[in-house]
């Protein structure tokens, strides 16, 4: 999912939940006609107190439903601590087991690491499931006793409560899957890709789709509750607008799909409601399923759910097939600011930009930043603002998926990764881009990828890495990458000297990441800069100090004295920059004299909480009569 939405890091409810529980009678509806690749943004989650009455709610739902007449809502958090991890894609990573029991999602700990985690909904714990590292998009078996995954290239199974995960399917490319009443299971890929049927014995997928002149995805799918029948949302663009994107009915033995309405968001199937988003409300449409017909027109559900029409179209909500119903509600901008820091911590002015970004990168003559956003935007995910006068325009005008920008030495060009279908599927290419021309020229590009981290000070040569090995990418010439250092644990931020001799960079290390320096391109002398853990380390423009981000948030400076070996000062701290530190993203840039530092300010009363009501479609009842 590429739009990082954020819990509220307080912990507090939202004011129209405080209380976090209330019983709800009948309202009267609006009948409206109407997401690296490695790179991710980390969202804190914080506990939302619902406390024993919650608890005692919830379980009490299942034991005995509420009336027909009356719904009940409350907030739902997850405790301190536990980051949910939201690709710059839009997958989705919550999924409702059908019982509406538990919920399923990927997260990270402290490690950075990506695994499956569930929570019962009468819990106020979330618990791990060992041997899941990498999961993503979770999805339940019909009886909620399994959940489906995909990690590591192969669409897997693991029981609610854990063991040993099964293999269903290897599958290279990011795959969505849902689990049919019968046992059967379907998967979707990203993009350019119709929507298979694994075989019985695991052996073999075929097609139970085409893609239809214009479509370039297929995702989404889910059963009907006849289990003969699918639905999934088809694309005609990956760009941030599709007015053109539809949801789709298919009968799993053959037939022309169907079209069952017009959105750009996932939808998703509810008992006898499909549930859909137009212009973030959440609308609930009754179908007659047998027949793919309509009963009355959509009722409203929720207003400001969390969604993005971008790429994939995602949609934050999930429900199960007994009356639950979970969604996300955002307030105020998602977009994070971006501030200028002294030295001692002053702020000495700022900047708003008007896209949302991922990470950014100081131009050497520091009249220029690039963004890279979350969303794919009909001229892509790059932007350049212009600091002198705060403007921002477009960096390209290719429609494709980019990431990383790195600037040229001399401040002319940038070079990025240029991903043709979405960054799941190669090929995988490096371009470059002179600033104010938006005409991409390539450097290299095949199937494997490789991330760009940074320009050589001679303008030679890019720095690049699939998180375990280190090359260098000439820019002219024979531009195959040529491997300089590699090892078994993950890596990532690599940055050069200004003088070209050393290499500073994070690794993970024993579930910590760490700054090292090493000398270039040999790699020998390398040495632990961070103490105590520490990422995104960046060179003052004399190559004699060495800044980084603290486990802590805090910036750090270490003084430098080359040599063989290179000495280096204590660890002195700066200031505290206010953000929750990500090791694979640029959340700082600092200005060549080390004077000033631009931190990503984290956003000012942007709040995204989950809602949970309970025999939502009571909440309906008025409004159908």
């Amino acid at each position: 999912m590429p739009t990082g939405h954020h819990f509220d890091k307080t912990g507090k409810l939202p004011p129209e939940d405080v209380g976090a529980v209330r019983n709800e009678g009948p309202s009267t509806a609006d009948p409206s006609p109407y997401l690296r690749r490695r790179k991710t943004v980390t969202v804190i989650l914080a506990f939302a107190a619902i406390a024993v009455v919650a608890v005692f709610v919830v379980i009490s739902s299942r034991r005995h439903p509420p009336r027909e007449s009356n719904a009940v809502r409350l907030s739902l958090g997850l405790p301190h601590g536990i980051t949910l991890h939201r690709s710059w894609h839009p997958f989705e990573y919550i999924a409702l087991s059908p019982d509406g029991e538990m919920l399923a999602f990927a997260a990270s700990d402290a490690s950075g690491q990506s695994s499956l985690w569930v929570r019962e909904l009468s819990s106020s714990e979330p618990r791990k499931l060992e041997q899941t590292e990498g999961a993503l998009l979770p999805f339940w078996s019909p009886d909620s006793q399994f959940i489906g995954f995909w990690a590591g290239g192969k669409l897997q199974k693991i029981g609610r409560s854990g063991g040993t995960p099964e293999v269903i399917f290897s599958v290279a490319e990011v795959a969505q899957g849902t689990w049919g009443p019968d046992g059967t299971i379907l998967f979707a890929r990203t993009v350019n890709s119709p929507i298979f049927r694994v075989s019985a014995d695991g052996t073999k997928a075929t097609p139970v789709t085409s893609l239809l002149p214009g479509q370039v995805s297929q995702m989404w799918v889910q059963f009907l509750p006849d289990g003969k029948q699918i639905i999934y949302l088809a694309r005609t663009s990956l760009a941030a607008e599709d007015p053109h994107a539809k949801v789709y009915a298919q009968r799993l033995d053959g037939g022309a799909p169907r079209e069952i309405l017009t959105t750009q968001h996932r939808p998703v199937v509810a008992g006898e409601y499909l549930l859909f988003i137009q212009q973030q409300n959440l609308y609930a449409q009754r179908m007659e399923w047998n027949s793919l017909g309509t009963i009355g027109e959509p009722l409203l559900v929720a207003r400001n759910v969390a969604a993005s029409p971008a790429y994939l179209g995602s949609s934050d909500l999930a429900a199960s097939q007994n009356g639950v119903l979970i969604y996300g509600t955002a307030e105020q901008s998602p977009v994070d600011q971006l501030r200028w820091y002294a030295r001692d911590g002053a702020t000495v002015g700022g900047m708003d930009p008007v896209v949302d970004y991922q990470q950014f990168t100081l131009s050497p003559d520091g009249k220029h930043l690039a963004l890279n956003s979350f969303q794919q935007h009909a001229t892509g995910s790059l932007w350049l603002i212009d600091i002198a006068t705060n403007t921002t325009t477009p960096l390209t005008v290719d429609p494709h998926a980019q990431s990383d920008p790195v600037w040229s030495p001399d401040s002319s060009y940038v070079a990025f990764n240029l991903m043709p279908n979405g960054g799941s599927d190669p090929p995988f290419l490096v371009a470059k881009i002179e600033v104010g021309k938006q005409q991409l020229e390539p450097i290299y590009g095949d199937n494997g990828p490789h991330w760009v981290e940074d320009w050589s000070p001679d303008g030679k040569f890019l720095l690049t890495h699939d998180t375990r090995t280190l090359s260098i990418m000439p820019v002219t010439g024979d531009r195959r990458p040529k491997p300089v250092y590699s090892s078994s644990f993950r890596k990532d931020e690599f940055h050069l000297s200004p003088d070209g001799r050393l290499v500073a960079y994070d690794e993970l290390r024993d579930g910590r990441w760490d700054v090292f320096v090493a000398s270039f391109p040999a790699f020998q002398d390398i040495k632990q800069v961070s103490p105590d853990g520490g990422v995104q380390p960046r060179w003052r423009g004399d190559g004699r100090e060495l800044f980084y981000i603290s486990n802590d948030g805090e910036m750090i400076s270490v003084t430098l004295e080359r040599g063989s070996p290179v000495k280096m000062g204590a660890p002195r701290k700066l200031f505290d920059t206010g953000f929750v530190p990500d090791a694979t993203i640029n959340q700082y840039a600092v200005t060549p004299d080390g004077l000033k530092f631009l931190v990503l300010q984290p956003r000012k009363g942007y709040l995204e909480s989950y809602s949970v009501i309970l025999n939502w479609p009571a909440t309906l009842k008025t409004s159908q009569n």
